[in-house]
């Protein structure tokens, strides 16, 4: 993750900045090391950096099935279902609990890593994937392992990682278009 996506998203932002704003910041995050025109820093010093996470655990499974991915699981006259073991078991006290027979199958179908590992051959051949690397509701671990999934496919992924960029973060919308016509082969 460090050496695949971080440091070349630090390098590229750091960069772009004029020499004193770039070592303003360097001064101001002495973690990172600044040689030759790349970045380097070590994981530890990274999470320093990025801070707390917003969702503790569970995050998505609540055990008050509070949380609008519980409400995803909901059926008919249900609102929400727990979707993990582990919560369920925790939120009814009952080691025993199983979840609902339908879940499995739902679970799945809002899994991409689902859909990668049968390589439909109905999918998409190129990605376009960016997130922030201050995102603290998303793990980049889930960027990381669906960019290396598509890509051990053999599709075209385009990934990127905004530095210090935030939950949602869009920045680079003209590219997008240029690199929608490029996979298209629409030109205007």
């Amino acid at each position: 993750m460090v050496k695949t996506h971080l440091e070349p998203s630090a390098t590229r932002y750091l960069a772009a900045l004029p020499d004193a704003d770039r070592a303003a910041y360097l001064t101001a995050n002495p973690w990172i090391t600044w040689s030759g025109g790349r970045a380097s820093f070590d994981w530890g010093d990274f999470l320093t950096h990025v801070g707390a996470r917003k969702k503790n655990v569970p995050s998505f499974d609540t055990f008050t099935l509070a949380a609008p991915e519980n409400n995803l699981f909901g059926v008919a006259t249900t609102k929400a279902r727990h979707f993990t073991q582990w919560s369920l078991r925790k939120a009814t006290g009952d080691d025993g609990a199983r979840l609902d027979a339908d879940l499995p199958e739902k679970i799945d179908l809002i899994n991409p890593m689902y859909f990668i590992e049968r390589q439909n051959p109905g999918r998409s051949r190129h990605w376009f994937i960016r997130v922030g690397t201050k995102d603290s509701d998303t793990s980049l671990t889930v960027v990381g392992n669906l960019t290396a999934g598509l890509e051990n496919l053999g599709d075209d992924v385009n990934t990127y990682m905004y530095w210090d960029g935030g939950h949602g973060a869009n920045q680079d919308a003209p590219d997008f278009i240029t690199w929608i016509r490029k996979v298209s082969g629409y030109a205007e």
